[in-house]
């Protein structure tokens, strides 16, 4: 159940400025909360920072450590514009590096304006990453030492994902733009798969899945039809497609086929969507859910399976919904704040 809650606090004028002029990030650690301000908050609350705390980041662009070797939880204040009008999106400028000391790492509600990387050949284990916005995703190595236990869920993915130092990890309930590469023991299940590309060098490069071997590939909603082809996968091999909705009747090579939704207009499965890109005005929601049913009877696409998609993914943690601030002090010198919370449950 949705709870409220609506805080009106009252501030001396004199305070107002330090309060609102600087970002803060709050460092939860050991039952103690600290707060953090100054010109780079985030970077002084992960060096005081040890393995599982929660940091909690504000809306706005904020800089940050580009390597995150802790196993925290960091959670921002969300991606979507409509989502986050109270308090602004959280965004990360750049990219940013995962080392092998972040096992248990959780991130969340963050915009990442490029690529999240796995230092090359480094084990990390248990990482999550939920309800977050990146271009890429890239797990670096040759796969002798892989990162196992990883949950990608949830996220928009503007480019591609790359698991070639990962396995027995899951990929589940995201928006990808891209294609998935070098994927092997990895649970592919209830995203929306919007690539789309035309070929250029070969099937090799232009597939929505390269070099993907003994995955569990279920409830996707899978866009590759360029030309009308058959061939969604190169390279790979040992696969089974079950409960996914295609826009033609793919190749199945040595790959297993079961209970697919073959040659299905795209156009009629969505309640508002076009093109072949993420958009934030686009509505994701099925027309009618009990027409594609997945292999665990909940519904194909990112509102089903054990992951369902968060409308507007807004972070689990309590969100701002309401900031109403007067603009100016009353005969007391008090200046009056209403905050409206809700409390999340999921």
């Amino acid at each position: 159940m949705k709870k409220y809650y609506s805080i009106l606090i009252a501030l001396c004028f004199c305070n107002v400025n330090l309060i609102f002029s600087q970002q803060k990030v709050a460092l939860q650690s050991n039952g103690t909360t600290t707060i953090f301000g100054g010109s780079d908050p985030f970077t002084a609350a992960y060096n005081a920072s040890v393995n599982g705390d929660t940091l909690y980041l504000p809306g706005g662009t904020i800089p940050y450590p580009t390597t995150i070797n802790k196993g925290l939880v960091i959670i921002g204040a969300g991606h979507y514009p409509d989502s986050t009008i109270a308090t602004g999106k959280t965004v990360l400028t750049g990219s940013l590096t995962i080392s092998e000391d972040a096992d248990n790492l959780q991130l969340e509600g963050i915009e990442l304006t490029g690529t999240i990387s796995f230092t090359g050949n480094h084990k990390v284990d248990s990482v999550i990453i939920r309800r977050c916005k990146f271009h890429n995703i890239s797990y670096i190595g040759t796969g002798i030492t892989p990162c196992i236990n990883n949950n990608i869920v949830e996220n928009v993915i503007i480019g591609d994902a790359t698991f070639t130092n990962a396995t027995s990890s899951m990929l589940s309930n995201n928006i990808i733009n891209g294609r998935i590469i070098n994927a092997n023991n990895i649970g592919i299940s209830n995203n929306i798969l919007l690539y789309n590309a035309a070929n250029s060098g070969g099937y090799s490069y232009n597939v929505t899945f390269n070099n993907v071997d003994n995955c569990f590939i279920s409830n996707n909603i899978i866009f590759r039809n360029w030309g009308g082809a058959s061939w969604i996968y190169s390279l790979s091999d040992l696969n089974t497609f079950s409960n996914n909705i295609f826009s033609v009747v793919p190749n199945t090579g040595t790959n297993i086929f079961s209970n697919n939704y073959n040659s299905i207009d795209l156009a009629t499965v969505f309640i508002s969507q076009t093109g072949n890109l993420f958009s934030y005005s686009d509505d994701y929601q099925l027309v009618n859910h009990a027409t594609y049913v997945g292999i665990d009877n909940t519904q194909v696409g990112i509102y089903g399976g054990i992951y369902p998609y968060k409308k507007g993914a807004v972070p689990h943690n309590p969100h701002i919904q309401i900031n109403n601030n007067a603009t100016t002090t009353d005969a007391n010198g008090n200046l009056q704040i209403q905050i409206q919370v809700e409390a999340q449950n999921d």
